[in-house]
C-alpha cells in the first residue's frame, strides 16, 4: 500500500524532528511522517549551541524546561595558549569571558535533546517509523516517493514535500550527486567522552593557582573551552552528570596527531600533552565505546532545494565545530524549510534558484570570512585575540540580533547573503587572512606564540546591540600592533604550507 503524506522528513534527529515538530504546531492539519533508520539515536560528541542555536531552542521551539533540567548552561568561549608541553598550568594564556554570558547558550547532549525533540514532535501529531532504512527516493513532479525497508518489510510511501535531514549520510543528495568536497579546508577530528576530569573551579586548583581562579567571575568549568595549538585546537565541554566531551580538530597540511594503538590512544596522548590537557585530564578515562573520528570534516552540497524537496541541517552541509556554529545552520535551513512548505501550502510563489544561490553564497562566505586558514594562527594568543574580538563581535552586531530582534526574518535569512552581508564578509575574509599571513611569518621566525604566557585577556562580554561595536574596534587595535609587529620579520610566500609538526613530548 502506498501512503499519502503532506511532508515526509528523513531523519529523525534535531533537524528532522523540528522541521516536523515546527509544521505540526504552525499547519496542525498536516499529515507528517518521520522516517528513522536508527532504533535510538547514538551517543553523539557532546556538543555546544551559540545565541543563534540558543534562541531557536528557547524561543522558537519553546524548550527551555527541558534544556536547564537535561543539559548545562554555558557560559561562552574560553581558549588556552602554551608555547611548549612542560609548560606550567599557571603561565598558561587564557582568552575568554569575565562575566556571566547575556543570551541564553547550552552544553548539550545530543543523544538526550535529539530523543527530547522527536518526541515532541509525536506528541505534536507527527507519525513516525523507526527503525527504517530509505531504499530508494523517486522524484516526481507532484509526488516524492519513497521506498522503505523496516523490521516488518518493504513500505512504500509518498508526500507532496520530502525534506532530507538524514544528515552526513545525505540520502538525497547522494542521490543526486550534490555533495562536494572543500580541499581547502582539509580538517580531520577525533573525539570521546571522558570520566573522572578535574574540576576547573574546584578547590584543587584554586588553592594551587589563586591568581587563576580569581582572575574572573563566571564559571570556567561550564564554558566550551579550548586548548590551541599550531594547526589544531581541542574542544573539552561538560555534559550532565559528570561526563565531559574531548574533541581534536586539526588541519592535516600543519599536524599530525601523535601516534597510539586506538584513536582513544591518539586522542589522550594529544591532551596530556598540553600543559592544561595534563592538569585537567591527567587522571581522567576515555569512556569506553564513545570514541570516534571523522575525515574529512566540511562537505556541502551544491543545491538545497528542488522542486518537491529540501536539504536541511547537517545533510546540507558542514564546515568546522569552530565556533559552534554546526546547530546554527541546523536552526537556519530548517526554518528556511519550513517557511518554504508553507509560502507553498498558501500558493505564494517561491523561488528555488535563490534559496540555493543563498545557500552556497552563505556556505562559502561564511567558510572565507571565518575559517580559511585560520588553523594557522590558533595557536598564537594575539593573533586569536584580535579574531575573536572581531569575529564574535560581528556575530553578535548581524545574525545575533538578527534572530533576537525578529525571529522570523532572523532565521529566514542565512548570513552573508545580504547586500550589507557581502561588505562584512569580505573584510572578515581579509583581516582572517592577514592574521594567517601574520602566523606564518611568526612560525618561519620562529616568534610564533610569542605573547602565549603569562599573559590573560578577559571579556566582559558580547551584546547584540551597536555597542559590540567597540569590543571590534578592540579587536581592530591588538590586529593592527600584530601588522606593526610583523612587518620587522622576513617575508614569506604566501601560499607556503608548513609540514606536519611532530607533537612535543613531556619529559
Amino acid at each position: 500500500m502506498n501512503e499519502l503524506y503532506d511532508v515526509v522528513v528523513v531523519g529523525g534527529a534535531f533537524s528532522g524532528a523540528s522541521t516536523a515538530l515546527l509544521l505540526r504546531r504552525e499547519r496542525p492539519q498536516l499529515r507528517i511522517l518521520i522516517v528513522e533508520r536508527s532504533e535510538h539515536f547514538d551517543r553523539k560528541v557532546g556538543e555546544a549551541t551559540t545565541e543563534i542555536s540558543g534562541c531557536f531552542l528557547t524561543k522558537r521551539l519553546a524548550m527551555n524546561h527541558h534544556l536547564n533540567h537535561h543539559h548545562v548552561p554555558k557560559h561562552g568561549l574560553r581558549f588556552w595558549f602554551s608555547q611548549n608541553a612542560s609548560d606550567s598550568f599557571g603561565d598558561c594564556g587564557e582568552l575568554g569571558g569575565f562575566y556571566q554570558t547575556r543570551l541564553p547558550t547550552f552544553q548539550v547532549d545530543r543523544e538526550v535533546l535529539d530523543e527530547y525533540i522527536l518526541a515532541e514532535a509525536v506528541a505534536a501529531g507527527a507519525e513516525l517509523l523507526r527503525p527504517a532504512r530509505v531504499k530508494d527516493i523517486e522524484l516526481g513532479e507532484k509526488l516524492q516517493t519513497l521506498h522503505l525497508e523496516t523490521t516488518t518489510g518493504e513500505h512504500t510511501v509518498s508526500a507532496k514535500f520530502l525534506v532530507d535531514a538524514s544528515g552526513r549520510a545525505g540520502v538525497l543528495s547522494r542521490k543526486l550527486d550534490l555533495r562536494r568536497s572543500l580541499p581547502d579546508h582539509p580538517t580531520r577530528s577525533i573525539w570521546a567522552r571522558f570520566r573522572g576530569v578535574k574540576d576547573w573551579d574546584g578547590y584543587e586548583l584554586k588553592s594551587r593557582f589563586p591568581g587563576y581562579a580569581n582572575s574572573c567571575q563566571v564559571s570556567r568549568a561550564t564554558a566550551t573551552n579550548h586548548l590551541t595549538g599550531y594547526g589544531w585546537w581541542c574542544w573539552i565541554i561538560p555534559l550532565k552528570g559528570g561526563d565531559y566531551s574531548a574533541g581534536l580538530v586539526y588541519d592535516e597540511r600543519l599536524y599530525t596527531p601523535p601516534v597510539g594503538a586506538t584513536a582513544a590512544d591518539r586522542l589522550k596522548a594529544h591532551i596530556l600533552n598540553d600543559p592544561v590537557g595534563r592538569e585537567i585530564f591527567g587522571q581522567a578515562e576515555v569512556v569506553e565505546g564513545d570514541v570516534k573520528s571523522y575525515a574529512p570534516l566540511p562537505y556541502y552540497v551544491d543545491q538545497i532545494a528542488g522542486r518537491g524537496w529540501q536539504i536541511v541541517g547537517d545533510a546540507a552541509g558542514f564546515l568546522d565545530p569552530l565556533y559552534s556554529a554546526g546547530l546554527d545552520y541546523c536552526s537556519w535551513t530548517v526554518s528556511s524549510a519550513v517557511y518554504r512548505i508553507e509560502a507553498e501550502l498558501d500558493g505564494s510563489p517561491v523561488d528555488v534558484p535563490m534559496i540555493n544561490k543563498h545557500w552556497l553564497m552563505s556556505y562559502h562566505g561564511w567558510f572565507n570570512a571565518l575559517y580559511r586558514d585560520k588553523y594557522y594562527y590558533l595557536g598564537d594568543k594575539e593573533l586569536m585575540t584580535a579574531a575573536m574580538l572581531m569575529d564574535l563581535g560581528l556575530f553578535f552586531f548581524g545574525p545575533v540580533r538578527s534572530v533576537v530582534h525578529c525571529l522570523k526574518y532572523g532565521f529566514g535569512h542565512l548570513p552573508f547573503t545580504g547586500p550589507m552581508d557581502s561588505f562584512v564578509c569580505k573584510l572578515m575574509a581579509f583581516y582572517n587572512g592577514r592574521l594567517a599571513h601574520i602566523a606564518r611569518k611568526r612560525h618561519a621566525a620562529g616568534v610564533y606564540g610569542s605573547e602565549n604566557l603569562r599573559s590573560r585577556t578577559l571579556i566582559a562580554g558580547f551584546a547584540p546591540t551597536p555597542e559590540v561595536l567597540k569590543v571590534v574596534w578592540r579587536g581592530v587595535k591588538v590586529w593592527l600592533r600584530a601588522e606593526l609587529r610583523s612587518a620587522r620579520l622576513p617575508a614569506v610566500a604566501e601560499k607556503e604550507i608548513s609540514a606536519p609538526a611532530a607533537p612535543a613530548t613531556v619529559s
